[in-house]
């Protein structure tokens, strides 16, 4: 398997981590302010997360290549 395929699946990985995660967050938020949202709000909730999720590990894949190899010298 190839680098780009390897950087593709965890930019699809934080996608799915982030949407999950932007969905439980917008249930509990509303829930906390007693705000019912709906299934629609809960939808956006997801949709934001998997967008900060996506663009985060993308950022993150991205930058990793610009990084120099970490040296450990031994005692």
């Amino acid at each position: 398997m190839d680098q780009y395929s390897k950087d593709s699946l965890v930019v699809w990985g934080g996608t799915i981590l982030g949407a999950t995660g932007g969905w439980l967050g917008a249930s509990r938020l509303a829930a906390a302010y007693a705000v019912n949202l709906g299934p629609w709000g809960k939808v956006a909730g997801g949709l934001l997360g998997a967008v900060a999720g996506a663009m985060l590990t993308k950022k993150i894949v991205s930058d990793q290549e610009d990084m120099p190899p970490v040296e450990i010298e031994e005692l």
